[in-house]
């Protein structure tokens, strides 16, 4: 199989990533997988012998116009590329069964490849491109739906839109599949489930976990956007901090809001106690010297730092979104609390502060719930069998 794979995981582009070293094995199995994702410049790298990765650099919609403009390249004739991509040459192939085109794919110069399949990761406007190139060159098409941060006026016509013409739609957890389901009325006959793949190699010891009067830690990590909710623990944790002084709140990840969280952060004079690390691409450290996690979404596809969390046996607080009850069970492996409530968030918290016992089985049955998870090979296989049952 050849498969065009639109993306917006710019950690296809790290070298070492664990989601690049996933997809080389993913493209391996598969044959061969093209990639387009947004990037900072514009380049063509050749990953391995079956995997290609178009990064495309600018703005959301130069950068989606490029992509147009390489999708189509093949029946178009051209052979222009963005500065750094080099030259290639195109034709037209037609399928000697139905002398319809089917889909060119340049992969290097001179080289030309038929792709049988776009799986596309995203609903919305990227998710229309893939539409339009599956449209343009009659293979299937795959809708990946890894969650909706905002799913009401244009962004939910538009994905209405994009769902409704896909071929088949991957949802990467039971909860969101049902919400396709009931919301957009996908047929079940086209929805299938296949979670994120927890990317996290548990570590090799347990570490002793710190107790008050040392500064027990709390750990979030996610990007600083509304959906995440954020606010919520800062509130919850000047409520707390109140009454036990000797804790801390540590937030990794970057985004939009980071401004206006640390300036509310400040007006609460709490800066010795919340700390933003930014935007950490190795989080070992920080899940190794945390005592629990929190995840607050308002709403959540997956929750793939859940379960990093969970690999190192922290005590899982989190909102009922994405994996929870799932795989995070309530007062098995964590604490599942309502969407937005700011008390029971601070009473979930206190609750692991004053009883060690407490957080210890919960740790525990949070990283029996990771190591309960399919393996990377059964993942690999469950995506390569939808595809080829698709193609």
């Amino acid at each position: 199989m050849r498969i065009l794979n639109l993306s917006l995981d710019r950690e296809i582009i790290e070298k070492g990533s664990a989601v690049r070293q996933r997809l080389i094995l993913l493209a391996e199995k598969v044959g061969e997988i093209v990639v387009f994702v947004p990037g900072e410049r514009d380049e063509k790298e050749e990953v391995s012998t079956h995997l290609t990765v178009y990064s495309f650099a600018g703005p959301r919609v130069a950068q989606l116009w490029k992509m147009w403009k390489k999708g189509k390249e093949p029946l178009s004739g051209s052979s222009s590329f963005p500065k750094g991509g080099g030259e290639f040459s195109s034709r037209r192939i037609l399928n000697p069964s139905s002398d319809s085109e089917v889909g060119v794919l340049p992969l290097g110069k001179g080289e030309l490849r038929v792709f049988e399949l776009i799986t596309v990761q995203d609903p919305h406007f990227l998710g229309l491109f893939g539409v339009l190139l599956a449209k343009k060159y009659r293979v299937p098409l795959e809708v990946q739906v890894h969650g909706f941060e905002k799913s009401s006026g244009l962004r939910k016509r538009l994905a209405r839109f994009v769902l409704e013409r896909a071929d088949t739609v991957r949802a990467v957890s039971n909860r969101l599949k049902e919400h396709l389901h009931s919301i957009f009325h996908i047929p079940y006959s086209i929805l299938y489930t296949l979670p994120v793949y927890a990317q996290t190699a548990p570590p090799q010891k347990v570490i002793k976990r710190k107790t008050v009067p040392y500064p027990f830690t709390f750990l979030t990590v996610g990007r600083l956007v509304p959906v995440k909710n954020i606010d919520l623990q800062i509130r919850a944790f000047a409520r707390l901090v109140k009454e036990v002084p000797h804790i801390r709140l540590r937030i990794v990840g970057e985004g939009p809001l980071a401004d206006s969280l640390k300036s509310k952060v400040e007006s609460l004079t709490l800066e010795k106690s919340i700390i933003f690390e930014g935007y950490r691409r190795d989080l070992r450290r920080y899940y190794e010297e945390a005592d629990a996690f929190l995840l607050t979404s308002d709403c959540e596809g997956w929750g793939r730092v859940v379960l990093e969390a969970a690999a190192y046996r922290l005590p899982i607080i989190m909102t009922d979104v994405g994996l929870a009850r799932e795989v995070i069970k309530n007062e098995e492996s964590g604490f599942i609390i309502p969407v937005g409530d700011e008390r029971e968030l601070m009473l979930a918290m206190k609750e692991l502060l004053d009883k060690p016992q407490l957080r210890e089985r919960l740790g525990e049955g949070a990283f029996r719930a990771f190591k309960a998870l399919p393996s990377r090979e059964a993942y690999i296989e469950k995506q390569v069998e939808e595809w080829r049952s698709l193609i």
